[in-house]
């Protein structure tokens, strides 16, 4: 995730004060009141120190990157900010990268914003189809994909804060009460995407509801 620990960098960080105040810390012992510190070499020391903890830091910060590119001066497959790209990941179940040779190639295309060969010009649904249109269509189960994927992460995450955590619970039935809101669910059998006991108040159960998300983030119109 590019976050270094500190427990690893403290003896270094420890070490580059201890450099970089020397100058200061042997005028103190001489007791010299009237000495000055060159800043122009501190500041030189501040760089240098900055460099080499950046060089440190590389190869944690880039778990991925492919070994052939260190040796390249230039890598077409990089940002701009340094971040690597399809094409310099190696294969990796865990995290999603054993692709194959198809998915590969509509990855790259998803990625670069080019388009998507093979795909059908009208959807099932009767739309004009296109990369977004797919992932976004309810015709299809990209749509349920993505929710669900979000639930079970957060209903996950709340199993460690709370008790009597559950996914998509059957909410009580109506007997003729009248809700506030229009776009209450009403149906038989109405269900909500998680449950949690302790969020708010201790002992109460708290419902929590997922809207979705699109590709990009944005909220579904």
């Amino acid at each position: 995730m590019g976050i270094t620990s500190p427990e690893k960098m403290a003896e270094v960080e420890n070490l580059n004060s201890i450099n970089l105040t020397r100058s200061l810390t042997d005028m103190i012992i001489a007791q010299d009141a009237q000495g000055e510190i060159d800043q122009s070499v501190i500041a030189e020391q501040k760089k240098r120190f900055s460099r080499d903890r950046q060089q440190g830091q590389r190869p944690a910060l880039n778990p991925f990157d492919h070994p052939a590119s260190r040796h390249r001066e230039k890598n077409p497959h990089r940002t701009g900010d340094g971040s690597v790209q399809l094409a310099n990941i190696t294969t990796n179940q865990s995290k999603g990268f054993n692709l194959n040779k198809q998915e590969f190639v509509d990855a790259v295309a998803l990625r670069y914003g080019w388009p998507v060969e093979g795909l059908p010009n009208t959807c099932v649904c009767g739309s004009p189809n296109s990369a977004d249109h797919t992932m976004t269509c309810k015709k299809g189960g990209f749509v349920c994909i993505r929710h669900d994927e979000v639930r079970d992460l957060t209903a996950s995450m709340l199993k460690e804060v709370c008790h009597d955590v559950s996914t998509e619970p059957t909410l009580l039935p109506l007997d003729g009460e009248l809700l506030r809101y229009r776009t209450a669910n009403t149906a038989p059998e109405a269900r909500v995407d998680i449950c949690a006991r302790g969020f708010w108040t201790r002992g109460q159960r708290t419902l929590f509801g997922h809207p979705g998300l699109r590709p990009d983030g944005r909220l579904p119109s």
